[in-house]
């Protein structure tokens, strides 16, 4: 559907339930536009079901029927792994990603309710499904033409959905104390910032395995890079929701991150590991616009909040597991630095989205996006240009068409919907590249030299402070520690400088 950007102010709920009547219409769930009918739609998310080495993950739209997501998981040598419904632990799991992966159908109607119809699930757990559906869909609402979620789709009990292996196991909703077991998983996402989750702790714990979902080229080469077996989930949406879109579904930005953490759990579970590694930092926590007081954040479900929500479902469902963002208490410039200065890393990655988007036919950067624009820029300063260019196969700073695109990260009404550095974070990193004679006269660079009011006082105050802003930069922020041990892999001499 065409985007049709708007704020929150208004009539927010009437307009949501106008264009969800139009969506059902166009889906032949009513027979005309009709609000009021729209406004009793419904969405379920049922009980979770194990066949073998399969799990399926169902959820109901009213009207549209059931759709069916499959997952499966198989160790480093390709053996399938089996999850076990009556391990506590393993149950747990499943009733936290059935609420996480049923995101991916609810966006296609955006009922007005969501039922959570399987086993029944704690107060912890409501809150997380309750922030999913409206901070987590808030980027899809705002593409979509609509206002703010919060308080217009609403999360709700019902009857534990009959039959099953989601009604056997361990009885979610109440608070458990199980241990965390030792042993680690690492997501990877073929980008610079798991790519150094990985590194950092196979240094420090060798038997670490990654772990990706639907694993492409690039994840399987930083697994490759760094020397690690890699446990590879496959994920098969219900190809019904494809022809939803097809025919007028809400279409949009999901929080994926929070699906494939709520799938590395589970893997954690089968395999008897306590901890699994993301690579969510500080910049995550920052709003990509912010719209009549509306918060929308692309990165929502690799926030700090969203890790606390996590954090306390896991402990409610008795996963006995943990999810840590290894990389929280540091900014872009710092990770990027680390990346930088580790042999081989650079030439490992692809954060490029359209490497990983549906019918790609390319696993290379494409060179000209917001992800590739902010990955270069962060990395430039701390490596030699030929090099850096060289390892990525472009230099989009060396694009004067592309000066636009920059721009539009350094400005919060134009910050694009991508995993891209905070407004400062760039700017500081256009204003060292202005000062580096390498990067200096890049199109990009000399057109956006001195282009706010930050870096012409800096420019007046002299090289003095350009360095004091990037020793904050680089700096752990301690108001984020980690938990032991992981508090000490952060003092490497590559990333504290």
């Amino acid at each position: 559907m065409t985007a049709r950007p708007s704020s929150p102010s208004g009539d927010a709920g009437e307009r949501l339930a106008v264009r969800r009547a139009e969506v059902l219409a166009a889906l032949g769930v009513l027979s005309t536009a009709d609000v009021a009918a729209a406004r009793s739609h419904r969405g379920r998310v049922l009980a979770w079901h194990v066949d073998g080495d399969e799990v399926q993950l169902r959820t109901e739209l009213t009207g549209l029927g059931v759709f069916t997501e499959r997952l499966r998981i198989a160790a480093p040598d390709g053996t399938p792994l089996t999850p076990d419904p009556t391990d506590p632990s393993v149950a747990g799991a499943l009733d936290l990603l059935a609420l996480a992966a049923s995101t991916s159908y609810l966006k296609a109607t955006l009922p007005a309710v969501v039922e959570l119809a399987g086993r029944p699930v704690g107060p912890a757990a409501h809150a997380l499904m309750a922030a999913l559906v409206t901070d987590g869909l808030a980027e899809h609402a705002f593409t979509n033409g609509l206002g703010t979620l919060e308080g217009e789709v609403h999360v709700v009990d019902a009857a534990t959905d009959g039959g099953g292996a989601g009604d056997a196991g361990h009885a979610a909703g109440m608070a458990a104390t199980v241990p965390v077991r030792d042993g680690l998983l690492v997501t990877v996402g073929g980008g610079k910032d798991s790519a150094l989750t990985l590194a950092l702790a196979h240094r420090n714990d060798p038997d670490v395995l990654a772990l990706a979902v639907n694993a492409r080229a690039p994840m399987e080469r930083t697994a490759q890079g760094v020397g690690v077996g890699m446990v590879r989930i496959e994920r098969r949406i219900d190809a019904r929701l494809l022809e939803l879109n097809a025919s007028g579904a809400f279409n949009g930005h999901v929080p994926i991150t929070a699906i494939v953490m709520a799938a590395a759990v589970l893997a954690a579970t089968v395999l008897g590991r306590g901890s699994v590694l993301v690579a969510n930092e500080a910049s995550a926590d920052e709003p990509t616009r912010t719209v009549d007081g509306w918060a929308i954040n692309h990165q929502f479900s690799k926030s700090s909040r969203y890790e606390a929500l996590l954090a306390a479902a896991l402990t409610e469902a008795g996963t006995g597991v943990r999810v840590v963002s290894l990389l929280r208490p540091l900014g872009e410039l710092a990770i990027a630095r680390a990346v930088a200065r580790t042999p081989g890393l650079v030439a490992s990655i692809t954060s490029c989205n359209a490497a990983y988007a549906m019918g790609a036919t390319s696993d290379a950067w494409c060179g000209a996006c917001p992800k590739c624009r902010f990955v270069q820029l962060a990395l430039a300063p701390f490596a030699p240009r030929d090099e850096l260019t060289a390892a990525l196969g472009f230099d989009a700073l060396d694009d004067a068409a592309q000066v636009d695109g920059f721009a539009a990260m350094l400005d919060p009404a134009t910050k694009p919907f991508e995993c891209v550095g905070t407004v400062d974070e760039v700017r500081l990193a256009l204003d060292l590249l202005a000062t580096d004679p390498a990067w200096q006269d890049a199109p990009v660079v000399a057109a956006l030299r001195g282009s706010d009011a930050r870096s012409t006082a800096d420019a007046a105050g002299s090289a003095a402070a350009l360095q004091a802003r990037l020793r904050a930069a680089l700096r752990p922020d301690p108001a984020r520690p980690l938990p032991p041990p992981f508090e000490r892999w952060l003092e490497d001499p590559e990333l504290v400088p």
